[in-house]
């Protein structure tokens, strides 16, 4: 199962690109609901998350796959 890559940098959450492990978030601007996947308040994990470019490829394999 996939989930997002929350770790700490230098003390400080930041969230992972699930693709290519950029970070694309840091706590402080984390949602009340990303920070409560965070924190384990929540049974169920927070879905992969990706950079834009990272995006763009999923985007791309899609559309090939449908054509």
């Amino acid at each position: 199962m996939e989930k997002a890559i929350v770790k700490f940098n230098g003390g400080n959450l930041a969230m992972l690109c699930s693709g290519c492990s950029v970070i694309i978030k840091t706590g402080v601007d984390f949602t009340p609901e990303e920070l409560e996947f965070t924190l384990g308040k929540r049974k169920e994990v927070l879905p992969p998350q990706y950079c834009e470019k990272c995006k763009s490829k999923q985007n791309e394999k899609h559309r090939r796959i449908k054509s």
